[in-house]
This record gives structure tokens, C-alpha cells and sequence, in this order.
């Protein structure tokens, strides 16, 4: 279940034009995405692979450099559609969590179970 997203213009920001630019290094490289640590303990940003421009095959520990404005909260209360997936999503990993540790103490998922 998807929730769609509202197109949001220049003219709904308080503060349209603070870009700056941010450093950081990559400091892990997956399969469809680039975990980015941003220089200064600004914190961690993971990206699509195809966000990446680059010439070069993508490594650890290659610097990046970007522009990015700062986020602006647009209403004060939260998109009942977005917290309500949230919530459901969160469910959905307790439920597969418990399932998993009662597989577990069951043996299911032990080396012994493992055995032709």
C-alpha cells in the first residue's frame, strides 16, 4: 500500500533558496543504494545509486560533495497517511520478529534443523 505524495511548489516555502553545500563520505556501497557520512557529525544520508553522479565505480571512502537546502517543516500536524503506514509497517516487522524468535526457540532455525 503506497501513499501518494502531494507536488509541493517554491512559492509553500518559508525559505525557498538556502542551499548549501554538504561533504561526506561514502561509507557503504549496496546493491541500490550509497550510505553517505556526512562530514562534521551532521549524520547519515542513503541515497539511490542512481542519484550518484560519478565517472568513477563507487567505493568506500570516496568523498561526495552535494547541495542541499535544509528541511522545512510544511504543516503542523502530521500526514494521518504517512503515520498510519508507518504504524502498519512497524506491525507487519513485530509480527514477522516474534515469529522468527518462536521459529528460533523451536529449533527451526538451527544447524541441527539444517540437516539432511
Amino acid at each position: 500500500m503506497g501513499v501518494s505524495a502531494r507536488k509541493i511548489g517554491f512559492d509553500e516555502l518559508n525559505y525557498p533558496s538556502t542551499e548549501t553545500v554538504w561533504e561526506g563520505v561514502i561509507i557503504e556501497v549496496t546493491g541500490s543504494s550509497v550510505v553517505i557520512d556526512l562530514k562534521g557529525r551532521m549524520g547519515r544520508l542513503e541515497v539511490p545509486k542512481r542519484l550518484v553522479i560519478t565517472q568513477y565505480e563507487l567505493q568506500v571512502g570516496q568523498e561526495v560533495a552535494f547541495l542541499m537546502s535544509y528541511p522545512e517543516v510544511l504543516e503542523e500536524q502530521p500526514n494521518e497517511k504517512y503515520v498510519s503506514a508507518l504504524a502498519a509497517y512497524h506491525q507487519r516487522m513485530r509480527a514477522i520478529q516474534a515469529k522468527s524468535k518462536r521459529n528460533f526457540k523451536k529449533g527451526e532455525n538451527t544447524d541441527e534443523s539444517q540437516k539432511d
